[in-house]
């Protein structure tokens, strides 16, 4: 195409091939082609796609296509809210915004009340007492079983000795 006028005639090209411009202006395209070898040119490869598009053979439906079509957009029309928003993409979106939420409130809450804080020199127990290691002791306990599995069990002080009906505990101070 060369000019204003070749990208005219080319807009009419459709419209000429079906017959349906004025006489005026399939004049007008017919003086162009007869004229301009490159609008002649994309008029044929146009014209021969078209032949062949004709040539292919129609399609035909079956007899309950359109009750079937309709039946399946009904049923689609009748989906719920919660159903419209789990086929939507935007519930996977919020799916991810809610997932990454969690993580990082997970990740907060680790940074303030962290589970089990690493500090040098000091060793935990499960009550929650800091023992310092390479310490003595400053007391050790002795147990002795007079009588187990007797259903009554209660324990007195007496001295340094914790009593019970089945057991008695001696506590002894001294160094390791």
């Amino acid at each position: 195409m060369q000019n204003t006028d070749c990208t005219f005639i080319c807009e009419q090209f459709t419209e000429y091939q079906d017959n349906s411009l004025s006489s005026k202006i399939r004049a007008r395209v017919d003086t162009h082609l007869a004229s301009c070898s490159s609008c002649s040119e994309i008029y044929q490869k146009l014209a021969g796609v078209i032949e062949t598009l004709h040539k292919l053979p129609t399609l035909q439906a079956s007899s309950d296509f359109n009750s079937t079509l309709l039946s399946r957009i009904e049923t689609l029309n009748q989906e719920t809210v919660w159903q419209k928003f789990y086929h939507s993409s935007s519930s996977r979106v919020a799916g991810y915004a809610i997932a990454a939420g969690l993580i990082v409130a997970i990740g907060i809450n680790i940074m303030i009340d962290p589970i089990s804080p690493v500090k040098t020199g000091i060793q935990s127990n499960f009550a929650g007492e800091q023992i310092k290691p390479n310490q003595p002791t400053e007391s050790l306990a002795e147990i002795s079983d007079s009588s187990a599995n007797h259903p009554v069990d209660s324990l007195t002080l007496q001295n340094s000795t914790i009593n019970s009906q089945n057991q008695s505990m001696q506590l002894v101070s001294g160094k390791k």
